[in-house]
């Protein structure tokens, strides 16, 4: 993986028909490891969404994913407020009672009401 990295002719960011980008799907499916490498790399967008609207933070949050969470919130480029079907991260954490990722949510971010 670390070699498609290096090579600047690999779109990082090409989705599947679903929408779903690498990141999206590493994200998804609790990757930990590949959503670490792709971090590493300021060409992946880590908040592009599927064809259904979900980011990769909302998939992580709502499938309870602490550790990804944690990954994507020490990320500056991450986007937490953005909305899926009217719905935050913190919103579908709060649906799927992931008790702990809404408290990482609300801990990153202090200014906003929860």
């Amino acid at each position: 993986m670390k070699l498609l990295l290096n090579d600047n002719r690999i779109d990082l960011n090409k989705a599947k028909n679903s929408g779903e980008t690498p990141f999206y799907s590493a994200c998804k499916n609790n990757s930990v490891e590949v959503i670490k490498i792709l971090l590493s790399d300021g060409r992946v967008d880590i908040n592009k969404a599927a064809n259904d609207g979900t980011t990769p933070f909302y998939s992580a949050c709502g499938n309870g994913y602490i550790e990804i969470v944690k990954l994507l919130l020490n990320d500056q480029r991450i986007s937490i407020r953005k909305k899926t079907q009217g719905k935050t991260g913190f919103d579908i954490a709060k649906t799927n009672n992931h008790s702990e990722i809404m408290k990482l949510i609300k801990e990153f971010d202090t200014g906003f009401f929860y």
